[in-house]
């Protein structure tokens, strides 16, 4: 869906579609938080040396995917290196995977360049994960001993929560209510859009589902019973998982296609609700 944004989105009779397209980026940084906190979620607490440490944790995260972004970035400035003072200023920070930390942008001759957006612009979403793995597993530890409604009702604020983007974004609202040049517009938009201060309420939103599909749909393989603190192996509770849970994937794109279908006239206008 992303590659189809990036790649189609000015071609004629699919333009009015693409938007949609590029809504899915909230969907993979969802699905992080469940992954990542299912997977701390589904085995006993870990304490002392049994422990990984955060930085052992985050390198660990890190050795899948960087070699593939580093090849990526270095063949990027190879074939279109930066041509400025603030673009070759930013490269240190994209090698390290900080472009998205702040919303860093400058006024050049070109227009405005904000550092997520250069060089390899699409993976700014990592960057924007690597802060989010310092707080999974303090996520993962609290939601582990929070109830299914505490569970329920975070995911429900988290969704709610969007559309606090839609009213400052919508038209450059927050921007216009301070009174900011074109270079602050520009920074908040990009705060929103590419940085964690956008996506964080949706990566605890998949924390959070990771804790209710623990809940409702697994138990302890050696009992049967709920899972617990001393539970070493999980299994799925096929007989008592929600119909919900059992064919959310295809209900939730069945979902998305009636919204493609009925509701593209609604997108540019609530576009930061379906970004964010």
């Amino acid at each position: 869906q992303i590659v189809c944004y990036h790649m189609y989105a000015e071609k004629e009779g699919f333009n009015k579609y693409a938007t949609w397209f590029a809504v899915w980026t909230q969907l993979f940084f969802l699905l992080s938080g469940f992954v990542l906190a299912y997977a701390e979620l589904a085995k006993p607490p870990k304490t002392g040396i049994a422990r990984l440490s955060l930085l052992r944790y985050v390198r660990r995260r890190l050795t899948v995917i960087y070699p593939a972004f580093f090849l990526s970035l270095f063949l990027k400035v190879t074939y279109a290196p930066g041509h400025s003072t603030f673009q070759w200023s930013m490269l240190p920070l994209h090698a390290f995977l900080m472009q998205s930390w702040l919303p860093i942008c400058t006024a050049e001759a070109d227009g405005i360049n904000c550092a997520p957006w250069l060089y390899n612009g699409e993976a700014w979403f990592l960057s924007v994960l690597v802060i989010f793995w310092v707080f999974l597993r303090p996520l993962a530890e609290f939601f582990r001993q929070r109830s299914l409604t505490f569970s329920s009702l975070t995911i429900l604020f988290c969704w709610a929560f969007s559309y606090i983007y839609q009213v400052f974004g919508y038209h450059d609202r927050l921007a216009v209510w301070l009174g900011l040049s074109q270079l602050g517009t520009t920074a908040i938009m990009v705060a929103i859009r590419a940085s964690p201060l956008g996506f964080f309420h949706v990566f605890v939103a998949g924390v959070a589902a990771a804790r209710v599909f623990m809940i409702v749909a697994i138990k302890d393989a050696e009992t049967g019973g709920a899972v617990a603190l001393s539970t070493t192996k999980v299994v799925l509770a096929e007989r008592n998982a929600p119909m919900v849970l059992r064919f959310g994937c295809t209900a939730g794109y069945v979902l998305y296609a009636c919204m493609v279908v009925f509701l593209t006239k609604y997108i540019e206008s609530h576009y930061y609700f379906f970004h964010n």
